[in-house]
């Protein structure tokens, strides 16, 4: 039960996260439905790396921490 939730509730943040920047968002949503929270850390490397090609490599950007 407690997996299930996870797993849920991954899938609805991931949406979320994806509609905001644009990726895929039905894509990470069953991303997150299947794998749960395993797949948090290549949904923001996947949205790096579309930030860098979008800006390209010479480009410098700051995020705040």
């Amino acid at each position: 039960m407690l997996i299930a939730l996870c797993c849920l509730l991954s899938a609805l943040v991931l949406y979320i996260q994806a509609l905001k920047n644009a990726m895929a968002a039905k894509r990470w949503a069953c991303a997150g439905l299947l794998l749960g929270p395993v797949v948090v850390p290549l949904f923001f490397s996947q949205k790096r790396l579309r930030l860098m090609r979008a800006m390209g490599r010479g480009n410098v950007f700051w995020q705040p921490h």
